[in-house]
């Protein structure tokens, strides 16, 4: 089943869309994302861990895993935008009278 045109939903058909991509988008942010971005962080920090002892195949997998968590997330936003966009433009011109 297709989804109809962003314009030819209801703002409150929109402002649904929008409030579920933007749920997904913080579960995705807090379980996936800041999780791997914390754990490449501690990675490549100086610590109690020598920087010689870390292999650099698994500085490239933990960068790779959150290159590709960044990716999705933008993929989110891109679907978000829209819709937020639209969500604007349509209270306007509730509060216009339109």
């Amino acid at each position: 089943m297709s989804e109809r045109a962003i314009e030819d939903q209801s703002l409150r058909e929109r402002m649904g869309h929008a409030d579920q991509l933007l749920r997904e988008l913080s579960e995705h942010l807090n379980q996936s994302f800041l999780p791997k971005l914390r754990a490449a962080s501690d990675l490549v920090r100086s610590g109690s861990v020598e920087r010689d002892d870390i292999a650099d195949s698994t500085v490239r997998n933990a960068m790779s895993a959150l290159i590709k968590s960044d990716n999705f997330t933008q993929t989110l936003i891109d679907k978000l935008d829209p819709y937020l966009s639209s969500i604007h433009k349509g209270v306007e011109q509730v509060l216009e009278g339109s």
